[in-house]
């Protein structure tokens, strides 16, 4: 190998390294269904804290809650985002079995960081429902 094979190869590590040490501060939703035609909302991380200093923790740090309507009743789930953030980028919520997208109305998703808020102030699923 040469010198700037082995310079590119150091260079993506250290930049590999660096965005897994950032904080995600913001994410987005898209709500699709797959090939089976079952809705399923995707959450993705959409902006970063560029200042943070060391990765986070494999669970726990990242939360998010969604409000949304199944052929017209109300529902709220709390999802634990970190594990699948940091092994695949991306989290794929199921919101209803055998669910369409024309039965899902996402309304509100709140999305937290629970290592900076104490436990009582995470959102409760019946903040959706006010």
């Amino acid at each position: 190998m040469n010198k700037t094979t082995k310079l590119f190869i150091i260079g993506v590590m250290f930049i590999a390294q660096n965005i897994n040490s950032q904080a995600i501060t913001n994410v987005k939703t898209l709500l699709e269904e797959n090939e089976y035609g079952n809705a399923r909302l995707i959450v993705t991380p959409n902006s970063y804290d560029m200042k943070a200093k060391k990765p986070t923790k494999s669970s726990g740090v990242y939360g998010l809650l969604v409000c949304y309507r199944y052929k017209g009743v109300q529902k709220a789930l709390h999802q634990d985002l970190t594990y699948d953030f940091a092994r695949k980028g991306k989290k794929e919520l199921f919101l209803g079995m055998s669910a369409k997208k024309s039965n899902i109305s996402v309304g509100k998703v709140l999305f937290y960081r629970r290592d900076l808020l104490s436990s009582n102030k995470y959102p409760k699923k019946s903040d959706c429902f006010r």
